[in-house]
């Protein structure tokens, strides 16, 4: 790359440097970081000086990789600029959403990608200790290309679906990327419970307990479709205790 581009890219790089609140960090062409600002080296935790000129892929670990290099390719070769790539990095204390935009010049040609960073986790309560994860009263999940804040209450249960979980409300189903167990350890467990390894319920949400067979039961669950959900034999032992029945 040019040094006139990398130039161009510096230049548009400290034009994002004070966004109030916002991590920016750029990288060109060759997947090198050029810049970041202030709110991104304490969201990383990564001093700017040890990083500028680093290959982005360096700064993570080899088996996520694979995964930076796709998003960054996918976002220079995708044909709609309104729509940029969203990767939520879930950590033990925080919670970020990264969305990636190709970095134009001029002529309107990708010279680079630009991450621009948020803090989720300002929706969260800390645990009192530090070691613990923290606890969601918010959570990310995908609509239409976009990422929304669902307040937790409004979750009657969760699926486990691959790598993913199925989120649901009253009347509506989300996506969310984060794996159910992750989501077992962020949500407060007087709120929620994992009566199944496929399924998570919101405690005051449930209607019914009923025994189906001989050491088997299912709740249902007070949505629109009035969803059947199985029990685990561990799960009904400890949903007595918490329901004390």
């Amino acid at each position: 790359m040019g040094q006139d581009n990398k130039k161009e890219i510096r230049g548009k790089g400290k034009e994002l440097l004070f966004s109030l609140g916002i991590g920016v960090v750029v990288i060109d062409l060759e997947n090198q970081i050029t810049f970041m600002n202030p709110f991104a080296e304490k969201m990383l935790a990564r001093i700017r000086n040890h990083v500028i000129g680093l290959n982005v892929q360096e700064c993570h670990l080899p088996e996520h990789r694979e995964g930076v290099n796709k998003l960054i390719k996918q976002t220079l070769e995708s044909g709609d600029q309104s729509l940029p790539m969203v990767k939520i990095i879930d950590g033990p204390t925080t919670l970020l959403s990264v969305r990636l935009s190709p970095l134009l010049d001029s002529r309107d040609q990708r010279i680079g990608v630009v991450l621009v960073i948020n803090d989720l986790t300002s929706e969260t309560v800390v645990a009192e200790k530090e070691t613990s994860p923290a606890h969601l009263m918010k959570l990310p999940i995908f609509e239409k290309g976009k990422i929304l804040l669902l307040d937790v209450d409004r979750i009657v249960f969760m699926k486990s679906v691959r790598n993913y979980t199925s989120v649901h409300t009253y009347d509506k189903e989300f996506l969310s990327n984060l794996p159910l167990g992750e989501l077992e350890k962020r949500f407060e467990k007087k709120l929620f419970f994992r009566v199944h390894r496929s399924f998570m319920v919101n405690l005051s949400k449930i209607e019914e307990l009923s025994s189906i067979r001989s050491g088997r039961y299912h709740i249902r669950v007070d949505n629109k479709e009035k969803t059947v959900i199985p029990v685990s034999r561990k799960g009904v032992d400890k949903l007595r205790k918490i329901l004390r029945f």
